[in-house]
Formats: C-alpha cells, structure tokens, sequence
C-alpha cells in the first residue's frame, strides 16, 4: 500500500511539474534559436545590406551582376536559418520565443521574394529597403525583451 501511495504521489508531482517546465524556454533552445536568427541577421547585413548601400548593385557597379546573384544566394540562406527559427516555435510556451516567432513568418517570405528576385538577376530595391525595415524591427523586439540578436558569422555555401 505504501508503495502504491508513494508512487501515486511521484506520478502526480512529475504530472503537474511537467507542464511548469515545458512553458519556458531552456537556456539551451533559446540560445539556439538566437543564433540561427544572428546567422540570418549576418547573412543580410554582409551580403545584402552593406553591398546595397555601397552602390554594388546598380547599373555600371563592377560586378554587379555577380553581386545581385550573391545577395539572392545569401537570402535564401537566411530564409532557410529563419524557417528553422520558426520551427523551434511552433510547440513553445517560452514569451519571448512566441513573440520574436510571430514576426518570423512575414519576415521569411520577405526574404524569400527579395531572394528570388535577386538570384534571377533582378535588383529590387524596394524589397531591399522593406527587408532591412522589417530586420530593425525584428531586432528591436528581441532587444526589448531583454535578446540581443548580434550577426555570427558562419560560412555560406557559394558565397
């Protein structure tokens, strides 16, 4: 009997302590989903934003036409690391990872159009501007729940 009683009581205990930790987030996935959103962030800053604002992609820049394709390239890789972000929330109680999650859908097929666009060779500067506005904003969010996404620097395939 006494075994029954404790073994109720452990089942119990794990059964109501159980959704207590599944509602936020461990250190673990949200550093995880920090960085693929940091990988993304770097992916646009380097090969988007910064050869944009340098004047690469418009007509007579030197290369611009290798610089248009690799933007497109470096889109897509961002696209892919922000689709993984947007699985991590899918099942999460975590605030912070709800928050930042609901912004990155819009966030993703932005990126995939502006992408598509320049991986054909068609400079979209409007879609770039739009993207670097929503890129503030989604940084800004984490920012304001206490997450500072900083780009890592990874290597993408091509680039």
């Amino acid at each position: 009997m006494r075994r029954h009683r404790s073994a109720l009581m452990l089942s119990t205990a794990l059964l109501v302590a159980a959704p207590a930790q599944q509602a936020q987030a461990t250190a673990f996935e949200k550093a995880k989903f920090v960085f693929h959103l940091g990988v993304a962030y770097y992916a646009f800053n380097t090969w988007v934003w910064r050869p944009y604002r340098e004047y690469r992609f418009q007509t007579g820049a030197p290369g611009q036409r290798a610089n248009i394709v690799k933007a497109g390239v470096a889109l897509a890789f961002a696209a892919y690391q922000v689709n993984s972000a947007i699985k991590m929330t899918r099942n999460t109680q975590d605030p912070f990872l709800q928050k930042i999650g609901s912004l990155l859908p819009g966030y993703q097929k932005s990126l995939t159009q502006v992408g598509n666009s320049l991986k054909n060779g068609r400079f979209d500067e409007r879609g770039i501007q739009n993207l670097n506005r929503s890129t503030t904003r989604l940084l800004e969010s984490a920012q304001s729940q206490g997450q500072v996404i900083r780009p890592v620097a990874v290597p993408i395939p091509g680039l």
